[in-house]
């Protein structure tokens, strides 16, 4: 079992610096759309987070797919942590373009790692994000990841998950798993229903429908949730 994971991962990092390094028109527009006028385009309403959420200087951030860390820049500036927020991706090519650009000491913090194994301690941060990844993971490394993403926050804190999404009709689907194609294998698309059903059953005491709204491109639907781990001291009440 640990075998397969491991062959797993190795091929899910091939694929990533596959497609972040590609120099042909398929790497191009992923580079173009991880930069940061591209997060206008397909993180539209991502840019409405420090209001949405009350963000605060003390609080402590997480992106899980974090790719050139222009979503972090963006809401980083705006909100003016404390602690640089901290960007973790899989590629390598990623991180190299983030680094690259990045123009002053003040910006996010970047860490290469697996979401199914995260390189942090328990209890660290306040919010985690996490979008466009969880359609590389099977079921079983979904769980997986959401038990890591429950072991690290904090008590009270939220994670925000967005993903692509079916839209209802198998044709549909069909072609936009073909579009997605381009840059991972076998992508997983998973509903609203599907990825909150999931999120209880890895234990979670907050989970809502997030209602991002609206992406722009590519135009396919997208499931976002929020879920959150109960205040340190809270218990459930009695039936």
């Amino acid at each position: 079992m640990a075998d397969a994971a491991s062959s797993n991962e190795l091929l899910r990092q091939r694929e990533y610096e596959h497609f972040f390094a590609d120099r042909g028109l398929g790497g191009t527009i992923i580079r173009l759309a991880l930069s940061a006028a591209g997060q206008w385009v397909i993180n539209t309403p991502l840019m409405r987070l420090p209001e949405e959420l009350r963000l605060r200087p003390d609080q402590h951030w997480l992106d899980i797919g974090c790719g050139r860390a222009a979503l972090l820049r963006a809401i980083g500036q705006r909100v003016g942590f404390n602690a640089p927020p901290i960007g973790l991706d899989f590629s390598r090519e990623a991180l190299r373009l983030a680094r690259r650009d990045g123009t002053d000491q003040l910006g996010p913090r970047l860490a290469q790692g697996s979401a199914t194994a995260l390189p942090f301690a328990n209890a660290s941060f306040d919010l985690v994000t996490c979008g466009y990844m969880l359609k590389h993971l099977d079921d079983d490394e979904f769980l997986v990841f959401l038990d890591e993403v429950c072991r690290i926050l904090k008590g009270g804190g939220l994670a925000l998950i967005w993903e692509y999404a079916p839209s209802g009709s198998d044709t549909l689907d069909a072609w936009n798993r073909r579009l997605l194609g381009a840059e991972v294998r076998n992508p997983h698309l998973r509903s609203k229903r599907t990825l909150m059903h999931t999120a209880r059953l890895a234990g979670y005491e907050l989970v809502r429908d997030a209602r991002l709204r609206p992406f722009l491109l590519p135009p396919i639907p997208r499931a976002s949730i929020f879920i959150g781990k109960a205040p340190d001291g809270w218990t459930p009440p009695e039936d």
